[in-house]
């Protein structure tokens, strides 16, 4: 009886493993690990120690990071290296979730080429075009050292950053600050031109000394008349001098001829007051008003 109630429950417990794995085969279905490295860039303890790393930051986001190293992508896809991640993260059914969501670094060391793929909305939401060359600084400078381990880890912990940022609504994108400035900028100087424009027309603008200098070119004068409407004062000094202060407004009356020949008069005004008049009570200033 002992041994019947023993095999039942290995058998229940076999079979709710079984359950389990199938249930993260269809989550996943992912049929290469984290870390495939078929070049044999890492050892042994780097391989583990990165399959660790990247499996946490997939599980955690729901987006999968996988690297992926080969010895000539060629054997993938002819076309390109683009291509080469592309066939592979398909034919593989690499991702996280029902929309297999995912990026991919693939290192090819025939020719030392390499290609990033994200697919997904979550991973495209939190690796747009900006955000993945910013990505590439990361580890290329490592690649360039040929430090693998180095240049995978840095590759890893960023694209947790970025996950991270995603998954709070603040994923990395490019600055506005610097496009502002240079809108301002060019506004500024297309501000400033059109006032050196305008002020330089208006440099030409001079007050005149006399009324004659106001009228048109067109217009011939055939009357000028001075109006003094207050009546000269004369002073008498001890010494027996005599001197004239005059308050007076000067009015021009114009007359013009029109086209015909005809006097048609016109009357253009020009009043200004005459604080000091000179010693003939008669001033020539004048201004429009």
């Amino acid at each position: 009886m002992k041994k019947r109630i023993c095999c039942f429950l290995l058998a229940f417990l076999l079979a709710l493993v079984s359950c389990v794995s199938v249930a993260a085969a269809e989550q996943t279905g992912a049929q290469l690990s984290y870390v495939t490295d078929a070049a044999g860039l890492l050892n042994e303890n780097e391989n583990i120690l990165l399959e660790k790393m990247a499996e946490s930051v997939s599980k955690k986001y729901g987006v999968g990071v996988y690297i992926v190293t080969v010895e000539d992508y060629r054997d993938f896809h002819s076309e390109g290296v683009y291509k080469a991640t592309y066939t592979i993260y398909h034919e593989y059914t690499m991702g996280e979730g029902p929309n297999r969501d995912g990026i991919m670094l693939l290192l090819s060391m025939d020719d030392r080429d390499w290609a990033m793929f994200c697919s997904g909305s979550r991973c495209e939401y939190a690796f747009n075009s900006y955000g993945q060359e910013k990505l590439e600084k990361v580890f290329l400078d490592n690649f360039g050292e040929n430090d693998w381990y180095g240049g995978f880890e840095d590759y890893v912990k960023e694209c947790s950053v970025y996950l991270e940022k995603a998954s709070v609504g603040k994923p990395v994108r490019a600055s506005l600050f610097f496009p502002l400035l240079i809108v301002i900028g060019l506004s500024l100087l297309a501000a400033a031109a059109i006032v050196a424009v305008i002020w330089q027309k208006m440099d030409t603008v001079s007050e005149k000394a006399t009324a004659n200098d106001y009228v048109s070119a067109g217009l011939r004068l055939t009357e000028q008349t001075d109006c003094f409407t207050h009546p000269a004062e004369r002073s008498t000094s001890s010494s027996g001098s005599s001197r004239v202060s005059n308050s007076a407004i000067v009015t021009l009356c114009l007359c013009a001829e029109d086209a015909n020949g005809h006097d048609e008069p016109k009357m253009n005004t020009a009043s200004k007051i005459i604080a000091a008049a000179e010693p003939d009570g008669i001033s020539d200033t004048a201004g429009w008003v």
